[in-house]
């Protein structure tokens, strides 16, 4: 049984997902190795988390069977030898419990790991985290996350009935999505020449970016008026968390009120380094009828309103909300 999984990451000649700037080239399949069926899609992602789950009811257990990790950071960082560790907890309120660490970035873990007082009525509220991390060299040195997979346990009613239920799980980067950076930005709409100009200042605080480090950073601004898309984007500054661009970007638009007032944008800052993982997006800021914080609605009211005058934003990124991507097999049950 699989619930609502996306493959297409997976498959020979893909293309990079709709949040990366346009001019990325495309990705292609990471190298097989003997892990991995020769005639198979491969992940160019992050990874995949292979696991199985079971209850045990009457012992008030749950049993995590972490089997193997497969294409660990795909083409991130090719030169660099991983070594992976998996930290694995039940939430909320349970201790993450560490693996071995293995070498390689198709690893074979086979460690099972035990989760006691966990009754019948607990699966409704918990869930399985697996965060995937590679060991610094370096005793002093923090180790480096490469993904994670979050599982709620709700969704799955065969741990119900006690069966095994076994998971394959994509591997995601996740930033807190309150510490996503702040956009610095102006904007002005002239009248006479139908042209609209965004300022790209600065970006700010952008997070480091787990294995690949501080991002290589790029702006893009998506304008749509009666249901035509423009899309335009800034330069790429390399390897920074704080990037001025002091860059303009123009656009022709019409200028009447009721056009302006339907006039969406979205200005989204990617970090280029990972485009190759399937997805660059760090987070994004809506102006016009997209506009969700009240800077953002104030800086497009005062740039419709006062025609040629330049107006300043600076707004928090926001960062896109996604259902998991989770494939579900059902395996043999075992007898309690």
């Amino acid at each position: 049984m699989t619930h609502g999984a996306d493959l297409s990451l997976y498959q020979q000649g893909a293309t990079t997902c709709c949040s990366s700037v346009p001019d990325i080239p495309r990705r292609s399949t990471v190298q097989t190795s003997n892990s991995w069926p020769e005639n198979e899609p491969r992940p160019t992602g992050l990874g995949l988390i292979h696991c199985s789950l079971q209850h045990f009811p009457i012992r008030k257990r749950l049993r995590v069977s972490l089997l193997k990790a497969e294409g660990l950071a795909g083409k991130l960082k090719p030169e660099l030898e991983i070594h992976a560790f998996c930290k694995v907890s039940l939430t909320p309120g349970g201790k993450s419990q560490n693996s071995i660490v293995k070498r390689g970035r198709d690893v074979a873990f086979n460690q099972e790991f035990f989760f006691d007082n966990v009754l019948v009525d607990d699966l409704s509220e918990k869930c399985l985290s697996i965060a995937v991390y590679h060991q610094s060299p370096q005793k002093l040195q923090k180790d480096t996350i490469i993904g994670d997979m979050y599982l709620s346990l709700k969704s799955l009613s065969e741990l119900r009935s006690k069966k095994e239920v076994k998971i394959v799980e994509e591997l995601k980067y996740r930033i807190n999505s309150k510490k996503l950076g702040k956009l610095c930005i102006t904007t002005c709409l002239e009248k006479k020449a139908s042209r609209l100009t965004i300022n790209i200042i600065k970006v700010e605080d952008l997070p480091k970016g787990g294995i690949t480090g501080p991002p290589d950073v790029c702006v893009r601004v998506l304008l749509t008026q009666n249901n035509v898309t423009q899309t335009k984007q800034s330069r790429i500054i390399k390897g920074t968390c704080n990037a001025t661009f002091k860059e303009a970007i123009m656009f022709l638009v019409k200028t009447k009120s009721v056009e302006l007032e339907n006039t969406s944008i979205v200005v989204s800052v990617h970090d280029l380094s990972r485009t190759v993982a399937g997805d660059d997006l760090i987070g994004s800021v809506y102006l016009g009828k997209l506009a969700i914080d009240k800077s953002e609605h104030e800086q497009w009211k005062n740039t419709i309103e006062h025609l040629g005058k330049e107006f300043k934003g600076i707004h928090h990124l926001k960062a896109r909300v996604e259902a998991p991507d989770v494939h579900v097999t059902e395996a043999t049950s075992d007898s309690e």
